[in-house]
């Protein structure tokens, strides 16, 4: 069975396509991933499966994607993509040159950020629902996302509730000792309380509500630094931060290579998301054995759990809120610990890309037979 993923230039997606991908390689799959032009062609060519890019985005990318699959129908058993836009109707278009190809699409996000938000913007619209009833499964991050499919009139289609992975390999508790030296190397105090946002810098990931949270935490005694790491346009928000008095309590960090160190380094983690799949940034965080705080959203409580064992949900859009909690977990490393070690056992259980990537593989096993 040869599976091709598709996923949109960077973001979640395409880095979960990257994670999900490695892992079946590991399993002895073959692994092929069709996406557009961008950024990414060096650590591509790093990867351990080939990686074929097209020149085209948008509809264009889905007429051109299903042609270079027309042409290598018979290499393909499972067509897998990553979003239900112009990766899915690549595929369901192929599919109809080779009926016995089987298609997997995952639901990227839920929210008002859904994948079937976006669409309603994008041309032929209804066409592009109907294209999509001849899926063979549809993946959802969390029940919302189930409900959003009903909604647009796609309930037919079976659907299986997938997570996100995340590599517990790569993503691991420090020790006092290594965090100690990660902090050195970072130019970091050693005993100072540090929190750690990690996304991109869009209004979806709230960042207006952190910075405002921070703001609060800033006018008591002994605030915690915060470090914000993540691609996209920081100076506005570098404006908000000034404006509100944090110049030395908060500190942008760009996109970032060493992302693992940076969640062995902290003490808690922080995301303040209006809406989500299954973030891997949290993820991340708990198998590096943070406790979180996050948002009370569709997919943040699937992945935290809505009875918090493995850190906090807080109300969306209250900054307030998210500063009480916080506070509370920098006033007691014993707190921090604990749910820091329960964090690390939930990620291990439910969430490694050996589980969730066998979940993928008996669903491709299912389809095919």
């Amino acid at each position: 069975m040869l599976s091709a993923s598709f996923a949109p230039t960077l973001g979640g997606a395409e880095r979960q396509c990257q994670l999900l991908s490695g892992w079946l390689t590991e399993a002895g799959i073959a692994v092929a991933i069709l996406t557009r032009q961008g950024k990414g062609d060096a650590e591509a060519a790093r990867f351990p499966f080939p990686v074929h890019r097209l020149s085209v985005g948008g509809l264009g990318f889905a007429v051109a994607g299903a042609c270079w699959l027309a042409a290598r129908r018979r290499q393909f058993g499972v067509l897998h993509a990553h979003q239900a836009l112009s990766p899915a109707l690549a595929a369901v278009l192929a599919k109809r040159l080779r009926p016995k190809s089987r298609v997997v699409v995952k639901i990227a996000c839920s929210g008002d950020w859904s994948d079937f938000r976006l669409a309603q913007a994008r041309p032929f619209y209804r066409s592009r629902l109907a294209l999509l009833r001849s899926v063979d499964r549809f993946v959802v991050l969390n029940r919302e996302s189930a409900a959003e499919l009903e909604a647009v009139g796609l309930g037919g289609v079976p659907t299986r509730l997938i997570p996100n992975g995340v590599d517990t390999r790569r993503f691991t508790p420090a020790t006092p000792a290594e965090r100690k030296g990660i902090r050195a190397s970072l130019g970091l105090h050693a005993d100072e309380p540090i929190a750690l946002f990690v996304g991109r810098l869009e209004r979806r990931k709230g960042l207006d509500v952190l910075l405002t949270a921070w703001a609060d935490l800033a006018r008591r005694p002994g605030p915690p630094r915060l470090l914000v790491a993540g691609p996209g346009e920081a100076e506005g928000w570098m404006t908000q931060a000034r404006a509100l008095g944090l110049e030395g309590w908060v500190s942008f960090l760009g996109g970032r290579e060493d992302v693992a160190d940076l969640y062995r380094a902290v003490d808690l983690f922080v995301f303040p998301s209006r809406a989500e799949g299954c973030p891997n940034a949290v993820l991340e965080a708990m198998a590096s054995g943070l406790p979180v705080v996050a948002t009370n959203v569709a997919g943040n409580r699937e992945t935290v759990g809505e009875d918090s064992r493995a850190g906090w949900l807080v109300p969306a859009e209250d900054p307030m809120a998210l500063a009480e909690v916080v506070r509370t977990i920098v006033a007691s490393p014993d707190l921090r610990q604990k749910v820091g070690v329960t964090a690390r056992e939930v990620a291990e259980e439910r969430f490694a890309i050996r589980r969730v990537g066998g979940q993928y593989l008996s669903l491709y096993e299912e389809l095919t037979g």
